[in-house]
């Protein structure tokens, strides 16, 4: 199914059945907004630590909870209600530890990039407004670690579908899973989400409020990619078996 099919099939479903997507949204923005400005106007060290720890649960939360709703909501989108965000206490696990291991991965790569961009920095103002070979060095290596962290997040960009999908699936076999299903379509998903560009900015116009009405027409779209791409690497692990 091609890119514009699958947006094509997206808004079908979506048609006059906006309402509940659109609302979780909503509620769940205003919970994180709400979260942060207690955690930015608070000066008591528990008060942040349990900010932290909501945002943390709401994250980790979403990151499968949603998922699992649009699941369900493209099955039925004419009957979709707000608890099939619910996720199993395993989901929830699974998910946290999905988390972290991005997290982790994130901020190895971040730190290395921020070093280079310092050390670049320094050597520019300090170096007659030259760099030097390691500068260049630290750039190049900079934009491959950048390169390289966006191939890993598309690759595991299934995961959160998967934990909730088939739930017998551990979290690493969940992501390995994903990574086998994005072989050759993680240009495909990357395109896909570069499509929405135009209407993320249109939506900075509206303040943002236009994001409640794209969020779920992107998100469908991708949900649709995975129960695409899940079928496929269903339909190939027959003919292997056979």
């Amino acid at each position: 199914m091609s890119r514009a099919e699958l947006k094509q099939l997206s808004k079908s479903q979506l048609k006059g059945n906006w309402k509940v997507p659109v609302l979780l949204i909503l509620i769940y923005s205003v919970v994180l907004i709400l979260v942060s400005i207690i955690q930015n106007h608070t000066d008591s060290g528990l008060g942040i630590f349990i900010g932290f720890i909501i945002s943390l649960g709401l994250e980790v939360w979403g990151f499968v909870g949603f998922s699992k709703f649009f699941l369900k909501f493209r099955e039925n989108p004419n009957n979709s209600k707000f608890e099939d965000v619910l996720v199993s206490k395993s989901a929830l696990l699974k998910s946290l530890g999905f988390v972290v291991i991005i997290s982790i991965i994130g901020a190895i790569i971040g730190g290395i990039i921020g070093v280079a961009a310092v050390a670049s920095s320094v050597n520019f103002i300090f170096g007659n407004g030259g760099l030097s070979a390691v500068s260049w060095l630290l750039i190049i290596l900079s934009i491959v670690l950048g390169v390289l962290l966006t191939i890993f997040s598309l690759a595991v960009s299934m995961t959160s579908y998967i934990i909730v999908d088939k739930e017998n699936l551990g979290l690493i076999k969940a992501m390995k899973l994903s990574i086998q299903m994005m072989k050759g379509h993680k240009w495909e998903l990357f395109v896909i989400q570069l499509s929405f560009i135009g209407w993320a900015i249109l939506c900075l116009i509206t303040l943002g409020i236009g994001y409640l009405w794209l969020t779920p027409y992107m998100t469908l779209t991708i949900t649709n990619l995975y129960k695409e791409l899940d079928k496929n690497n269903s339909l190939k692990a027959i003919e292997t078996d056979i």
